[in-house]
């Protein structure tokens, strides 16, 4: 076959052939993430491992996945996302139902006939009521995100949702939901970051009293001299008599100041 027969471009039934095929393709791989996250979940929470001969949940991930640490913690913390999602919807779903449920309860009360006598003035009061129940009934309380929303959520945008505390990860996401629909956009891991910070409460900054400033500065010298004592043990591998006499000169001005700043801050302390 020449390669002009096979660079001419497909009949229209093919191509939609291919379309297909993709699309198909594209919800064949969302149906077996979710499986996977979920069953990742799973394993690690009921510690399913175990039972399979597994000391620990990485060894059997490592062994049988072939997946790093990292990748099976995402993994798994997606599958914990997506479960508290289904089923924050499910509840929610419950109870709207049983809500609108309530109120047309509720309106059937309100409209039955009465028994008592009474005045013209009084029934168009009635009548007036009914309406005003009728239109609250119309307009119930707004619902969250559907499980049709949730199909759409890739296992970074969960991990990115994750961040959220537990309880609310719902409600941020009927917020990107909310705000994507009204857009025309779709839901993308970078919207469900910027939701999860605007959703975190701000911190009221509290000045640190002198005792906890003084444990801060403490703690950060050790740290520094830590760092020290790596560079000593550096140092003294270093053959002095290759290094440029400039730079050793360098070094003992440096040391100098070290010095006196060590000296004032013994003066602050209280030492003489």
């Amino acid at each position: 076959m020449s390669n002009e027969v096979i660079s001419q471009p497909p009949s229209i039934e093919r191509a939609k052939e291919l379309e297909q095929q993709a699309k198909e393709g594209l919800s064949q791989m969302k149906q077996g993430q979710d499986i996977a996250i979920i069953a990742c979940h799973k394993m690690r929470d009921t510690k399913a491992y175990k039972i399979l001969g597994f000391d620990s949940y990485y060894a059997w991930g490592e062994t049988t996945l072939h997946l790093k640490k990292s990748r099976l913690n995402e993994l798994a913390l997606a599958g914990e996302v997506q479960q508290e999602l289904l089923t924050a919807v499910e509840s929610n779903a419950e109870q709207f139902e049983n809500k609108i449920s309530d109120e047309e309860n509720n309106i059937t009360e309100t409209i039955a006939p009465s028994t008592d006598n009474v005045t013209s003035e009084e029934e168009k009061e009635e009548e007036n009521k009914k309406g005003d129940t009728t239109v609250l009934a119309a307009t119930p309380a707004k619902s969250i995100a559907t499980v049709s929303d949730l199909s759409e959520i890739t296992t970074p945008q969960l991990v990115a949702l994750a961040k959220a505390p537990k309880g609310e990860r719902i409600t941020v996401l009927d917020k990107v939901v909310e705000e994507t629909k009204a857009e025309d956009i779709q839901i993308t891991t970078s919207i469900i970051i910027e939701a999860v910070k605007a959703s975190a409460e701000p911190v009221e900054y509290t000045e640190p009293s002198e005792e906890e400033k003084a444990i801060a500065i403490k703690k950060q010298h050790k740290l520094a001299m830590g760092k020290v004592s790596k560079l000593t043990d550096v140092l003294n591998e270093l053959d002095n008599a290759k290094v440029d006499i400039d730079e050793v000169e360098n070094w003992k001005a440096y040391l100098d100041e070290v010095k006196l700043s060590i000296m004032t801050l013994e003066k602050q302390l209280g030492y003489e």
